[in-house]
């Protein structure tokens, strides 16, 4: 049999022994170096200089001085000598500094494994408490893959749909925004300005996955992608439009084929340009915006409108027994209300006054200039139309001519001459003295689109 224990080495007393309770005394102090084991030192190889009764070290693989030859063993510091005891692999003792158990392992000294089952909660740097069974307390925090790889999956699962499964950032302990399965199971941002109310800026709808934004949407940045459109004249439905596009589509009717040859068979509707020969087209070249009814099943309920390269509007639409014919807006480019208040025909129009003159549509470059009473000079103008009405005169509440007109053009110089006077009945109206046009009223001038004057224009007005 054995004189000492298995695992400690603790001596045995014999059947037999003289002085029995040296070997009884022995063994307890073997049970009290390790019973309750507590470290001063771990993997020390220099003796203290002036170590207490009791306390022990456990030395390194090259200890020296008083505990050369101890390697990997507890010291004993027991009165003034140093007793020692090999470390048994599976021993734990506390760190007096760190106030740690570490377990040692055979050839080093390891933190031993807490128990972290079912636990009533962990604070890391700070307090759990019954909400908060996880609480840390550090300036990051990181979740990484484990050591053989492959990815990391945070997961937040939630009992029932209408409760709540999300992230909440916080200031000063007040919810500032949150994201998550708030509930419903539809995943949703949301933010608050005070922790109390809340706005929702994007919402996951979980039955298709489109993308609500409940509170609006502001975008300072691009937007690209298959839902832009490609090029401005993209035609491709539920595209967004793109910098520069028509958004209905641009076409050159010029390069189309059967039916789109002629504005009368359009049916795709967009933006198309046409030429001056283009059938069905209104007036010369320009652009026009064909409307079709979608869905689509015969010819009837179109529309069309055109913007001539002279600025006319035209419109015109389409019932299943053909096209109306083009009807065309008056605007303040082709219309003028006149001296008297009525409105007019227009083309590059000129309102003179006895101080300058005015353009009330189409400008012109012209000059103004005033020799004598009555007398004034237009430089750098046409001629005056040579269809439709040429000039109007302001009348009195009768309506009688406030002054008589006369007017010569100069095409050499681009220059109008125009004499008013006053109105004398001689048989016939007439001029009369010279006379200037009364203030706070004017003369409309209405001149040609074409700059080569077809004849002078001498006759009283």
């Amino acid at each position: 049999m054995s004189e000492t224990s298995a695992r400690l080495s603790l001596p045995f007393l014999a059947a037999s022994q003289a002085q029995k309770h040296v070997t009884h005394n022995e063994a307890l102090r073997l049970l009290d170096l390790w019973v309750q084991l507590v470290i001063e030192g771990f993997d020390a190889d220099t003796p203290p200089v002036a170590p207490e009764d009791g306390q022990i070290w456990a030395t390194g693989a090259a200890p020296t001085g008083d505990w050369a030859g101890q390697p990997h063993s507890l010291a004993i510091r027991d009165g003034e000598f140093w007793q020692f005891t090999p470390l048994v692999a599976g021993c734990r003792a506390l760190s007096r500094g760190s106030n740690t158990l570490l377990l040692w392992a055979g050839n080093s000294w390891q933190p031993l494994p807490p128990h972290t089952d079912n636990l009533e909660g962990l604070g890391i740097k700070t307090s759990f408490d019954a909400t908060n069974r996880l609480s840390l307390a550090a300036a990051a925090s990181l979740f990484s893959h484990a050591p053989e790889g492959g990815g990391h999956q945070l997961k937040l699962n939630k009992a029932l749909t209408e409760d709540t499964a999300s992230l909440l950032f916080q200031t000063g302990w007040s919810g500032r925004a949150e994201m998550g399965t708030t509930g419903d199971d539809a995943f949703a941002i949301k933010v608050s300005a005070d922790g109390t109310n809340w706005k929702t800026g994007l919402r996951f709808d979980p039955t298709n996955g489109q993308v609500q934004a409940p509170s609006g949407l502001s975008v300072t940045g691009s937007i690209t992608g298959s839902a832009v459109q490609d090029t401005p004249s993209d035609t491709t439905a539920e595209r967004l439009m793109t910098v520069g596009a028509f958004g209905l589509g641009l076409h050159d009717q010029s390069a189309a084929l059967p039916p789109e040859d002629s504005l009368d068979d359009l049916q795709i509707q967009g933006f198309w340009r046409y030429g001056s020969a283009t059938i069905g087209a209104p007036s010369g070249a320009g652009m026009m915006i064909h409307f079709t009814r979608i869905p689509s099943s015969s010819f009837g309920g179109m529309l069309q409108m055109a913007i001539s390269h002279l600025g006319d509007v035209y419109f015109r639409a389409r019932a299943a027994d053909g096209w109306n014919s083009w009807s065309r807006i008056w605007q303040n480019r082709n219309t003028t209300v006149d001296a008297n208040g009525f409105l007019k025909e227009a083309s590059p129009i000129l309102r003179l006054s006895d101080t300058g003159i005015e353009a009330p549509a189409d400008p012109l470059e012209a000059t103004f200039e005033k020799p004598d009473v009555g007398h004034y000079q237009l430089r750098n103008v046409p001629p005056l139309a040579g269809v439709g009405w040429q000039i109007e005169v302001p009348q009195d509440a009768n309506g009688n001519r406030l002054v008589f007109v006369q007017t010569r053009y100069d095409a050499t110089l681009r220059c109008l001459d125009i004499h008013t006077s006053a109105v004398r009945w001689e048989g016939a109206w007439v001029a009369g003295a010279a006379k200037d046009i009364p203030a706070a009223r004017w003369i409309d001038l209405r001149f040609s689109n074409n700059p080569t004057p077809d004849s002078e224009k001498g006759d009283p007005e």
